[in-house]
């Protein structure tokens, strides 16, 4: 009798173990940035996982990501131009506030030899763009920004001289990323009904 209550005790022990750890986390708290600075995560989504994307902050290189990962960077806020390099490069121009956190995602896309980049602002007004957050957030490895040593001088030369020129010709191809797009969250979106 006693060895029934033991197995009756570790099945209802097990059973509950596994209904709490198998709940979905729908809730994600996300990094602050210290007070009077700005956040930005950077995530890595799409093709081309074994290809580093270089990010950079203007003049700044803020780290390569590859595979499936986010790199938070806390900075001034103000004008900021970030923009990301493989085959190609791609820019966003940012106006941010202090005291908030705002979402890029550089994305692989298919290109002529290897993965391109597609920077873009995540509006935390769409559906869509909450819900990469959310995924990101809750399975890819955090990268936090490090200053680093590496001499990208030509790199950063080179991507800012692309920038002038499509900027000199009123290019469509510089996002923005607008000062009102802040995300309070990672949490798991809901449609609308």
């Amino acid at each position: 009798m006693k060895i029934i209550n033991k197995l009756f005790v570790l099945i209802v022990l097990v059973c509950g173990l596994s209904t709490a750890y198998s709940q979905k986390v729908t809730t994600q708290e996300i990094d602050k940035p210290t007070e009077g600075k700005s956040l930005v995560y950077i995530l890595r989504t799409g093709a081309g996982a074994l290809i580093n994307f270089r990010i950079y902050d203007k003049d700044k290189f803020l780290g390569a990501l590859s595979g499936f990962k986010y790199m938070v960077y806390e900075c001034e806020p103000g004008n900021h131009i970030f923009w990301a390099a493989s085959e190609n490069r791609d820019f966003v121009e940012a106006n941010l506030e202090p005291n908030s956190v705002y979402v890029l995602n550089a994305e692989g896309q298919m290109g002529a030899f290897i993965a391109q980049v597609s920077l873009s602002p995540l509006n935390p007004n769409e559906f869509r763009d909450k819900r990469t957050f959310y995924q990101v957030v809750k399975g890819a490895k955090k990268q936090l920004y490090v200053p680093t040593t590496d001499d990208k001088t030509e790199n950063i030369k080179s991507g800012l001289e692309k920038y002038d020129a499509l900027k000199a010709s009123n290019s469509k191809k510089i996002k923005v990323l607008a000062s009102d797009m802040k995300f309070e969250n990672a949490d798991k979106p809901e449609k609308n009904k």
